[in-house]
């Protein structure tokens, strides 16, 4: 059961431990520094900004597909009951059931404006991202086995696919209005790479060995497939012999942790690649962004792991791994001086396929305290309101919160999705000067 026990809690950690990054609702919102990490020529409008380490923001977001966290616990507390039939659950999970994070934490950047038509930006920050893909009957591998009845048996998962990859991402951003209307935004980063875990067709397979009631039951677990892992250390070299990796003795050292230092987190670096745009006419702004064109490389402790339970070959080599890639696509109509509406497309792109959404949204400004957006959003699940809020509590600092599943947020354990995002952004001067769309409103009030 170790084996069981240690894969699927790393999974249900992240179901259950991410609160949950709030972009689509943040996309359009005035003076939010942060937007620039969705577009890197959504150029912030303010003259300097300064986010600090711990206030500044934290962003996270998460999705499953097929079922929400109280009913897999319906599910596992009603297994021991005669009259219930768990396959009614399995099957409305569909034939396989997805589950996406993404976690943002930022550490240190700061942004200001150069000259009329430049504005740069410096950006460090951690991110972890995480992706399953598995049949829906990995939901009776969850469970206590003894709650089970024996005609479940063997229960048998084929395909199990994750993607699991952390770094440490430390860029810059340099946006140029090319001209009144085309604004047009870069954005390279160098990305040291701390933990990376993928698995290729895992199978994991549960077979009961005893039927007769008066005899405890035992079950055989076996699994088969192929790891491959990044790691900020070197494997445990007591849990390798002859090349074969020896679970019992732990994959890392013991105590590994305290034998890192600062240098060590820096040796895996790799190269990404933000590429964004604006165009105003009118009263319309058009918007485009790719984001995360690049991956991960781990030229030391990298690992490829292939076997099965009884034998796990292990061969040292360069890793690669994928960061998935983000497309924006987004139009906005400014009605007002202060108020705009605008729809937003975003779709993030996997080895399995894709999961897009489309926001559509209100975004306004009271003042120099407040700005504000309400959203809905659609593509993922139909019952997404969001609402974003940026509050200027002190001279020089704003608070703000975004979410784009307001409602779930109030009923975490009933939803498929959660996204949310706080900080505290240090921020001066509003940008003088008007855009191509403030100019032609100007233009039709005279």
């Amino acid at each position: 059961m170790q084996i069981r026990n240690y894969f699927f809690v790393f999974i249900l950690l992240f179901v259950t431990g991410l609160g949950s990054t709030a972009q689509n609702t943040m996309y359009f919102m005035d003076r939010m520094p942060q937007k620039q990490l969705y577009n890197p020529a959504l150029i912030p409008n303010v003259k300097f900004y300064l986010a600090l380490p711990g206030l500044s923001g934290i962003s996270a977001s998460a999705y499953n597909s097929g079922f929400t966290y109280n009913e897999l616990d319906d599910f596992l507390d009603n297994l021991d009951n005669a009259a219930y039939n768990p396959d009614e659950f399995v099957n409305s999970i569909g034939k396989t059931n997805q589950f996406i994070s993404e976690a943002n934490a930022n550490l240190f950047s700061f942004g200001f404006k150069l000259k009329e038509k430049g504005y740069f930006a410096f950006n460090y920050y951690v991110k972890s991202t995480l992706s399953v893909d598995a049949e829906s009957d990995i939901a009776y591998l969850l469970s206590e086995f003894d709650d089970l009845s024996d005609d479940d048996f063997p229960l048998v998962v084929d395909g199990i696919d994750m993607k699991h990859n952390t770094y440490a991402s430390m860029g810059v951003t340099y946006a140029r209005k090319m001209n009144e209307n085309l604004t047009v935004g870069i954005s390279p980063s160098l990305n040291f790479n701390v933990l990376g875990v993928k698995t290729e067709g895992l199978k994991y397979k549960v077979q009961m060995d005893q039927t007769d009631p008066s005899v405890d039951k035992t079950y055989n677990e076996t699994f088969e497939g192929t790891v491959t892992l990044g790691l900020p250390t070197e494997i445990n070299p007591d849990a390798i012999h002859g090349g074969e990796l020896d679970l019992e003795e732990g994959i890392l050292p013991k105590n590994w942790e305290d034998d890192l230092n600062a240098g060590d987190f820096f040796r895996n670096a790799s190269l990404s690649l933000n590429l964004g745009a604006t165009y105003e006419i009118h009263k319309w702004m058009f918007s485009a962004s790719l984001l995360n064109l690049g991956g991960s490389k781990w030229k030391q402790n990298g690992y490829l792991l292939k076997g099965n339970q009884d034998v796990i070959k292990v061969q040292k080599e360069t890793v690669k791994m994928g960061i998935p890639t983000q497309l924006y696509l987004g139009a906005s109509r400014q009605f007002s001086p202060k108020w705009n509406y605008a729809l937003l497309f975003n779709s993030n792109f996997y080895a399995g396929g894709a999961n897009s959404a489309a926001t559509l949204s209100l975004n306004g400004v009271v003042g120099k305290t407040l700005s504000t957006s309400v959203s809905y959003t659609s593509g993922y699940k139909y019952n997404n309101l969001g609402v974003g809020l940026r509050l200027r509590f002190f001279p020089g600092m704003d608070f703000y919160c975004v979410t784009d599943n307001i409602i779930q947020a109030f009923s975490s354990k009933n939803a498929n999705r959660l996204t949310a995002s706080v900080g505290i952004n240090l921020s001066f001067g509003v940008k003088e000067g008007l855009t191509a769309t403030e100019k032609y409103l100007d233009n039709m009030e005279e």
